[in-house]
Order: C-alpha cells, then sequence, then structure tokens
C-alpha cells in the first residue's frame, strides 16, 4: 500500500507540472463550499449550490494560466486586506471603549483616537492636518 501511494504521488507531481495549484482563494472557496454542504444536511437541494464555489477552486488549482490565477488572488488579497484591517479598527474600538473616542476624519476618512473625559477640544487629524472641536 505505502508503495502504490508513493508512485500515486509521483505521477500527481508530474501531471501537476505547469499547473497553478492552490492558493489562499482557493482555500477560501472550499471553505465557502462547506457551509451549503451543511445546510444540505437540513434541506438536500442546496448541495448544488456548494458546487459552484468548489468547482471554480479546482478549475482554479488545475489552470495553467497563471497571469489570471494571480490577478484573481492579488484582488482577494487586497478586499481581505481591507476586511481585516476593518475588523481590527473594531476591535480596537472595543477594547478601548471606557478609555478613548474614535473619530473619522471628514476630509481624509482616517481613525484616530483621543481620551475620554477632557470635555470639548480641537481634534487635528494625523494624516491631513483638519481641526474640529468635538466632545471627547
Amino acid at each position: 500500500m505505502r508503495q502504490w501511494l508513493e508512485q500515486f504521488n509521483r505521477m500527481y507531481a508530474v501531471w501537476m507540472q505547469g499547473r497553478y495549484g492552490k492558493d489562499e482563494l482557493n482555500q477560501f472557496l472550499l471553505l465557502v463550499s462547506l457551509v451549503p454542504i451543511v445546510i444540505s444536511l437540513f434541506f438536500p437541494k442546496v448541495l448544488y449550490v456548494a458546487l459552484i464555489p468548489a468547482g471554480f477552486a479546482l478549475y482554479r488549482w488545475y489552470s495553467k494560466d497563471f497571469a489570471k490565477r494571480r490577478k484573481e488572488r492579488d484582488t482577494y488579497i487586497r478586499m481581505f486586506e481591507d476586511v481585516a484591517q476593518w475588523l481590527k479598527v473594531q476591535h480596537r474600538k472595543w477594547e478601548d471603549r471606557k478609555t478613548h473616542r474614535y473619530f473619522t476624519c471628514e476630509q481624509c476618512k482616517a481613525v484616530f483616537r483621543v481620551p475620554k473625559g477632557k470635555g470639548n477640544i480641537e481634534v487635528t487629524c494625523p494624516k491631513c492636518g483638519d481641526k474640529k472641536i468635538r466632545k471627547s
């Protein structure tokens, strides 16, 4: 059995040469396809919905068009970084909710914090220098 698995791994490696393989987007698509699979335990027709992201992940995995796959991956990474940054700010706001107040600059949309309980203060955006009077 072990010899057969080693031979299979060699054959698979030869077949995968020149193909894109797995990346973060493929992993995400496969995880997304698990949700309809779990739901299909209660509603069997939902299982077909799982085939869409799983099929696209397999298509990307075995594709030979590296340029398009990299472009798709880069787009996914950019979107994921934006979401991750937003979640990081929300987590920080929650942790600092008793000691600090957060403001968003109206000019450049930068997020910054000031200590609570200082009354009306002039806040200056660290990015663009815009000044406003705000209650902390």
